[in-house]
């Protein structure tokens, strides 16, 4: 929940720059890649994204800089921003940006857009670079672009920072919570 607030607050400030600029593209913005295969990759720590999330960890990264992760195949609409080593699978583009500042614009720019319905798929969903590369907007100056980078990143290194608290706080339940339940520990200590 706490995320999910410290987000919307970073979507208000998206929302209140939006509309100044200049009239573009997001090609002008951002490189939409294709995502690879993942079967090869050995066990590891870094996080493999398809279309509905991460899938699981692997040992190699595919790309390590900011992106914007946008499903290929499947669920269209789950838009993710990352700023880690990660692996990105053929269900899910990734997206090198072109510019500083612009990845959590292009991030909250992306999903404000109903991917789902420019669908371009038969049986299953599908998204195209093309759709993708000629979907317009308004690019902000470089100084908006900066100041909107300086008032939303805490909020994402926040995001991040609870994220991993979880993620500690799951396992420590998941490594003493066997424990207690077989008598090796008790709850007085």
């Amino acid at each position: 929940m706490l995320n999910h607030n410290l987000e919307q607050m970073a979507r208000a400030v998206f929302d209140n720059l939006y509309g100044s600029g200049q009239e573009g593209t997001l090609s002008e913005l951002i490189t939409v890649k294709y995502g690879k295969d993942h079967k090869k990759l050995a066990d590891g720590s870094i996080p493999v994204y398809g279309s509905g999330g991460i899938m699981r960890f692997a040992d190699t990264a595919l790309y390590n800089g900011e992106s914007v992760l946008i499903p290929r195949k499947g669920t269209l609409n789950n838009v993710i921003y990352v700023n880690k080593p990660f692996w990105s699978v053929d269900t899910m583009f990734y997206t090198e940006m072109k510019h500083p500042n612009v990845a959590k614009f292009v991030y909250f720019f992306v999903r404000t857009n109903d991917l789902a319905s420019m669908d371009a798929g038969s049986a299953v969903p599908s998204m195209t670079t093309k759709i993708l590369n000629e979907l317009s907007l308004i690019i902000p100056t470089e100084s908006e672009l900066s100041n909107f980078e300086k008032t939303v990143a805490p909020l994402f290194v926040q995001i991040h920072t609870n994220n991993d608290e979880n993620k500690y706080l799951a396992e420590t339940r998941d490594t003493l919570l066997p424990r207690l339940m077989n008598g090796e520990l008790t709850a007085n200590g």
